[in-house]
């Protein structure tokens, strides 16, 4: 369908409809609302309400986290991806009413979820008590003494591994006039020593300054009791507390039937925004407030009687200014040119003097990619992914359009791939040469094999990246003619038609020859489309002196630029010739040793490798000769993409006969 024709609205009604209005405008959801700028009017100031409802979204997805970690709910990415519950619009206006009522459970939840985050640090911080009594685990007496009836105690460590010995030898020599001393350890580590040192109360200060002389640190936090005590205490705390966990998880869990309606809340939330974030772009006078923006026009009358029947309102259509870049530009494709939409986007979206560039790129993407992967089995597995995505899994929006897009990319791989003879690389000749004893396996290439007769392929290659750029040079003809430039049609395209096709002939001339007949075309057409570039090209300057310099200076970017351009399309050879190479080494690693299960296991794991890189080696440079050498032809691009106004739910969605009523 490509682009598809806007019409500008621009609607004033009554404030105190405002709310009942937007929310219109997104359920039925096929507007985009644009900026006013009109300095008699006040803007919407939605930056508090916005961050209000960001607040209570993530109250509700904080919540949501809750119930699904409590009752184990998991889901794969694909589940994420396709789970999706219809639900009725009345379901959700109801939904909207009891807002307040589903929070309230949220809260709840959460203020459960906070005592489980508070027991849980505290079983951390006893776990860290444990893990600091432990060495101090044979000791009999409390960490904290100090004193006995006769003796001064100090109890702590060195930063070092140490025995007894050692220790009396440093405090004999830190104070050898003190006798008594006695050292007693209690475990010992390459990282720590854990002691206890006795003297008489009379030496009890020099002790002290001699112990630290040598390195030796108190605890921080000593024992009050025996440390083994200690850590049995701290043991049962945590068994208590793991066993509030478990209580506070069965309590979240019976929540599980609000799991649906909070999840549907959240989006509500979601929508809430989106919905203020747009009324921030309409303005409001005493009474009134203004919209302006962009409707399909297969809808815009439609929507003027609808909107004016449900509403005091008065709605002015108008053909947007086709000069005008904020213009949106809506596109709509069906699945084989919808699959590369987001790829065009992400180069640039068409700008409104642009044609839809979609549906002819999409067969030359489909077409370049499918040559580059080259394997049949690689082209089937795609096929089965997009298959089951789109008609199993039934993915909806963006995912199908991905979907359809490795479909059909799978569709060509699989074709090129017959037509080159490669099914999981050169699998099946393995298996009779290796498995079933023949001398040589059949060939299953339906027109040649690549690595047999690459100058083939070379030239084939080169032949498709000249009716791609054709193709790219047909879209500019037709865009100029559209924008009655008839003369830039003529001139832009024609002799680079003749001067591009005459060189191809003579390029082919010097690797395979050509017969004389087709060589003297290829001289004359190579000269007339010359000439026609060095008199048209520079038509634009004022003297003739100028005119001669633009033309040689476009003859010399024609020459270099479609010379580099047709070059660039060696790829092709390249990423097939790499695909097909690393395939039939992978069957060869796992032939070698004549084992079946080896075999197996190595052809999983290399061909799953291959794919994988091969997949993104062909993505990236399939769109680098879009990007460069197919949309210089003629694309403009930087548009903006038509954004409806609609609701944008994560987990439901309307039924059909429902939204539209």
């Amino acid at each position: 369908m490509a682009k598809i024709k806007l019409s500008h609205f621009a609607l004033i009604a009554m404030l105190e409809d405002s709310k009942r209005l937007m929310d219109y405008l997104q359920r039925i959801g096929i507007t985009t609302l644009s900026n006013v700028e009109n300095e008699a009017l006040t803007k919407y100031q939605m930056t508090q309400l916005l961050a209000f409802y960001d607040k209570q979204q993530q109250r509700v997805l904080d919540a949501v986290s809750a119930i699904e970690r409590s009752c184990k709910i998991k889901r794969s990415l694909i589940q994420s991806l396709t789970d999706y519950t219809e639900i009725e619009y009345h379901e959700y206006r109801q939904l909207c009413e009891d807002a307040d009522l589903v929070m309230e459970k949220c809260d709840e939840v959460n203020a459960l979820t906070q005592q489980i985050q508070a027991l849980k640090a505290d079983i951390l911080r006893r776990r860290t008590q444990i893990d600091y009594y432990r060495p101090w685990e044979s000791l009999d007496i409390p960490m904290s003494t100090q004193r006995t009836p006769q003796t001064a105690v100090f109890i702590g460590i060195f930063k070092s591994q140490l025995q007894r010995d050692g220790i009396e030898a440093l405090l004999a020599q830190q104070l050898p006039e003190i006798d008594g001393i006695s050292v007693e350890v209690v475990s010992s580590t390459k990282m720590q020593t854990c002691c206890v040192v006795l003297c008489h109360h009379s030496d009890a200060v020099a002790v002290e300054a001699g112990l630290k002389a040598v390195g030796f640190i108190r605890p921080d936090h000593p024992a009050k009791t025996l440390p083994s005590a200690a850590i049995k205490t701290c043991q049962a705390e945590i068994e208590q507390a793991n066993e509030s966990i478990a209580r506070l998880t069965e309590d979240i869990a019976q929540y599980a039937p609000e799991y649906d309606r909070m999840r549907l809340l959240a989006d509500y939330y979601a929508a809430q925004k989106e919905k203020y974030q747009f009324m921030e772009k309409a303005a409001t006078g005493r009474r009134t407030i203004y919209v302006e923006g962009y409707v399909p026009e297969r809808n815009a009358e439609q929507l003027k009687f609808d909107v004016e029947k449900r509403f005091v309102a008065q709605m002015e259509l108008s053909a947007p200014d086709p000069d005008d870049d904020d213009v949106p530009v809506l596109i709509e494709n069906r699945d084989f040119a919808g699959g590369v939409e987001s790829i065009t986007n992400m180069y640039a979206p068409p700008s409104n003097r642009d044609l839809d560039p979609n549906p002819v790129m999409a067969f030359f993407y489909y077409l370049l990619f499918g040559m580059m992967l080259s394997d049949a089995g690689y082209g089937i597995l795609m096929v089965i992914v997009g298959l089951v995505a789109k008609y199993k899994l039934k993915v909806e929006g963006n995912l199908r359009k991905t979907a359809s897009f490795a479909l059909y990319c799978g569709i060509s791989t699989t074709i090129w791939g017959a037509l080159f003879g490669g099914f999981f690389g050169d699998l099946i000749p393995t298996i009779c040469t290796t498995f079933l004893g023949m001398e040589k396996g059949p060939s299953l290439a339906l027109w040649f094999e690549p690595t047999a007769d690459s100058i083939k392929l070379m030239l084939f290659s080169f032949l498709i990246g000249i009716i791609h750029l054709f193709t790219g040079l047909a879209i500019r003809f037709v865009t100029l003619a559209k924008q009655k430039d008839y003369i830039g049609a003529i001139c832009d395209t024609i002799p680079v038609y003749l001067f591009v096709t005459g060189f191809a002939i003579v390029g082919k001339d010097f690797i395979e020859p050509v017969s004389p007949t087709v060589k003297t075309v290829g001289t004359w057409l190579l000269a007339a489309g010359a000439l026609l570039i060095i008199l048209t090209a520079g038509r634009s300057a004022k003297n003739i002196l100028g005119k001669l310099g633009g033309g040689v200076y476009a003859l010399y970017n024609s020459t270099t630029g479609y010379l580099g351009d047709i070059l660039s399309y060696s790829r092709l050879l390249a990423l097939n010739l790499v695909t097909g190479v690393i395939a039939s080494v992978v069957n060869m690693l796992g032939a070698m040793m004549g084992n079946i299960v080896v075999f197996i296991i190595i052809f999983l794991l290399g061909h799953t490798m291959n794919i994988a890189i091969n997949l993104i080696g062909t993505y990236v440079h399939t769109c680098r000769l879009q990007y460069v050498e197919y949309f210089s032809k003629f694309y403009e691009g930087g548009g903006k993409v038509f954004t409806p106004f609609k609701f944008n739910l994560k987990h439901f969605k309307f039924k059909e006969e429902t939204i539209n009523d």
